[in-house]
């Protein structure tokens, strides 16, 4: 049985004449599923033609994977938006993968230009690079350098041995204790891993997720054992980063018309059970119910998020 509460999917917009490539991209170069799936517009507000684009790493029937995985969903805007701004919020996507560096000779074969992976500090082994719309994509290795061990299997999505996940949604938060509450108390969602990279890098990585595993240092969410663990999770997360010397009254640009005009992230939606949802409904005063299987609400730094039960 699948676990009913999951991430579902992140949603980003993109230009009507990059359509194509973005389904190239992800579709025969990434190795994802493409679905084109028919909403209704009243229902799906940031969709303007009723199409949501859906682009997911699914198992076969033979693989065991009890998880629902994430997609990357994208949307048409036939107006024009912004990928990169002053202030923003939203970061990247991270596709966690079993060796990094062998997905990038194959992307660099199929004419995408990415780096080699690096260690960064003790937070992981990864690289990054953008698709043709310009969002932000993380490839982030399931080991550590130290620890990984090259496997002769290959042929997979990205050059992999086995299916990549997509294991993160990264976005920005200005009030760490007040956004780690909302996920924890309000989405009911588990957090599993912090990580404080050093004094070199004053910001703090929070990862929560719908689960009910418990991290290998339970007592120490910080401890660095916590991390591999974390990235090898068969599921998605949502990673927040804190920046720590942003002052009081900072705010990212995180929603539309907040200065930057349509924003190149729409937002993410949670698929969760129809109890949870009328719970989280019931706790924000400035949720949008649109029926009793389909909820909008916005997280404290201003995150379009979508949760729906059916």
């Amino acid at each position: 049985m699948s676990v009913k509460n999951y991430i579902k999917h992140n949603i980003l917009r993109v230009q009507e004449h990059k359509l194509n490539s973005i389904i190239h991209f992800y579709n025969k170069v990434c190795g994802m599923v493409y679905e084109c799936k028919t909403v209704s517009n009243n229902d799906y507000p940031y969709c303007s033609d009723g199409k949501l684009h859906l682009f997911t790493y699914k198992h076969t029937d033979t693989q065991t994977n009890t998880h629902s995985p994430t997609s990357v969903c994208f949307v048409v805007e036939k107006t024009k938006f912004s990928v990169s701004y002053r202030n923003q919020g939203y970061w990247k996507i991270g596709l966690v993968l079993q060796d990094v560096n062998k997905a990038v000779k194959y992307l660099n074969k199929e004419g995408v230009s990415v780096g080699p992976g690096s260690q960064f500090v003790d937070v992981g082994f990864l690289t990054s690079l953008c698709d043709p719309q310009g969002h932000c994509i993380e490839l982030l290795q399931d080991t550590f350098e130290g620890n990984f061990r090259e496997r002769e299997e290959k042929g997979g999505p990205l050059d992999q041995p086995y299916l990549p996940t997509l294991g993160q949604i990264t976005i920005r938060c200005a009030d760490a204790e007040k956004t780690c509450k909302f996920y924890s108390e309000v989405l009911g969602m588990k957090l599993l891993c912090t990580e404080v990279p050093g004094n070199r890098y004053p910001f703090t990585l929070y990862f929560f997720a719908y689960t009910q595993e418990t991290p290998p240092r339970a007592d120490d969410l910080a401890a660095v054992e916590n991390r591999e663990w974390t990235y090898q999770r068969p599921y998605c997360q949502i990673e927040i980063q804190h920046r720590h010397n942003t002052s009081s009254d900072f705010a990212y640009v995180t929603g539309d018309e907040q200065g930057a005009g349509t924003l190149g992230h729409a937002g993410f939606a949670l698929h969760v059970e129809k109890e949870l949802l009328q719970e989280i409904a019931g706790k924000c005063e400035g949720a949008h119910v649109l029926g009793e299987n389909l909820v909008y609400l916005e997280d404290p730094d201003g995150y379009l998020i979508q949760l729906s039960s059916d």
